[in-house]
């Protein structure tokens, strides 16, 4: 049998292409983890592209990899229908240019209109009429193996029906959050608490998700060498509603003397957390938040909202501190304990950096993800 040579070379290749589509291309918690696993995934195995919208500070690190990126002009953040729909078609033109092997999509809007592309994208493959190859002097007939479709995951950092909202706003989410997951082969969730959250309000069967927590490496990481002389408590984060940044200038009234600081829209905003003698996230919502990791990583101890996956990464009063969210008391008790007990200080901040070592890698993360990709 004579076979075309487009399978022929189908049938030799060695590595599988991923395409991985974020909707913003800025340095937040959902860029590192696609910045980490496109750059450490093994070249001999697997061809990394990344898609995303803008040329920021992720798109710039991803170049620099050397390492294809591909702009997303009409993608953002915020809600605007006739961008989506450019989007929408964005993302197909570049499904149909890569013909990706997988398709690792993140954050929650990406997952929605790439989801629905990845669907058509598939749709069209399956319809599209099949190659005959001739047989031996072209008298018989066989059909061609049937078009290979890309195998979908979706990494959920956070789900948003957990915010906040009104009722018929969650009611909404929830219904977009199912309807996302149908367009994929697999839900990473990077915390045990979104994926017990998505079993509890039935976003996606247990058969269809896996946990995978997210996973820091130590040489990425250049900490600014200290400049402040004063005690100061910080936090750093995207200055939103859900960050809860209100609540930390709340608990600063309890502390006159004391300097807060808050880092908000800096690129690559981890490297001044030496200058912090107590860390502070005062979330109202959180999948696995990466800054508690990179304060962990650079020796600092950490007050923490409980909430989201977080006490997934501090056991109260061995690694850290937690506290209710919303609550700028609970929060200022929590930072004057710190402040007036050294050792207790030194203490957590110690744990906490063995534990993200061990159980917080990056090799840990690459290997769990790299098993879903085989």
């Amino acid at each position: 049998m004579l076979y075309c040579q487009q399978y022929n070379k189908m049938a030799e290749k060695s590595t599988k292409k991923i395409l991985f589509v974020i909707t913003k291309s800025v340095w937040g918690g959902a860029q590192k983890y696609v910045y980490d696993l496109a750059v450490n995934l093994p070249k001999d195995q697997f061809e990394p592209v990344v898609a995303g919208g803008g040329q920021g500070m992720m798109a710039e690190k991803i170049i620099s990899a050397g390492l294809p990126y591909l702009e997303i002009k009409s993608f953002q953040r915020d809600i605007n229908i006739w961008k989506e729909i450019v989007s929408f078609f964005e993302i197909i033109k570049i499904l149909f240019k890569i013909k990706p092997d997988i398709v690792h999509v993140s954050s929650s809007k990406a997952g929605g209109i790439a989801g629905l592309a990845i669907f058509i994208y598939s749709v069209a493959k399956k319809a599209a009429k099949p190659f005959l190859l001739l047989g031996h002097k072209g008298k018989s007939y066989e059909k061609a193996p049937p078009p290979s479709l890309p195998f979908a995951i979706f990494t959920v950092h956070g789900w948003a029906f957990l915010e906040n909202r009104s009722r018929w706003q969650v009611w909404l989410i929830k219904l977009a959050s199912k309807i996302t997951c149908l367009f994929y082969d697999k839900i990473i969730c990077v915390s045990r608490n979104d994926y017990n959250e998505a079993l509890k309000n039935k976003i996606a069967s247990a058969r269809k998700m896996v946990v995978i927590h997210l996973g820091i490496n130590p040489t990425n990481y250049d900490f600014q060498e200290r400049t402040e002389n004063k005690f100061v408590v910080g936090t750093i984060g995207e200055a939103t509603k859900n960050k809860g940044h209100k609540y930390l200038l709340e608990a600063e009234k309890y502390f006159p003397a004391l300097k807060f600081n808050i880092i908000s829209n800096i690129p690559n905003a981890a490297r001044y957390l030496k200058n912090f003698d107590i860390f502070v996230l005062p979330s109202l919502k959180e999948g696995l938040p990466y800054v508690v990791l990179e304060a962990g990583l650079a020796g600092l101890p950490v007050v923490a909202s409980n909430v989201g996956g977080v006490p997934e990464i501090i056991e109260n009063g061995k690694d850290g501190l937690l506290v209710p969210p919303a609550n700028p008391e609970e929060l200022a008790k929590a930072i004057k304990k710190l402040i007036g007990d050294k050792n207790l200080r030194e203490n957590l901040a110690k744990n906490l950096c063995e534990k993200i070592t061990k159980e917080f890698s990056l090799e840990k993360m690459l290997k769990e993800t790299i098993l879903l990709y085989k």
